[in-house]
């Protein structure tokens, strides 16, 4: 597995990981593992994903499946 970066986007650090090195475990994790955090807060909850749990939710976010969680755009003259 190559090394990979950590990815910062609008306050979230994503990184690829190996799997055995995630201190959660109750899953198995495989090769690797896609941990989320708050870039803002290095003390707060760290998430950890599968790689099978992080394409499927790539693939919803793709879709559309998050669209209602957006807040509404302002209305013109308010």
């Amino acid at each position: 597995m190559t090394e990979q970066e950590p990815i910062l986007s609008d306050g979230v650090i994503i990184e690829f990981i190996d799997g055995k090195d995630v201190p959660v475990q109750h899953k198995d994790f495989g090769e690797r593992a896609v941990v989320m955090r708050d870039a803002k807060n290095s003390e707060g909850p760290i998430l950890y994903f599968t790689e099978a749990e992080w394409d499927a939710f790539i693939a919803g976010v793709k879709d559309g499946e998050f669209d209602d969680l957006l807040e509404e755009e302002p209305a013109e003259g308010s």
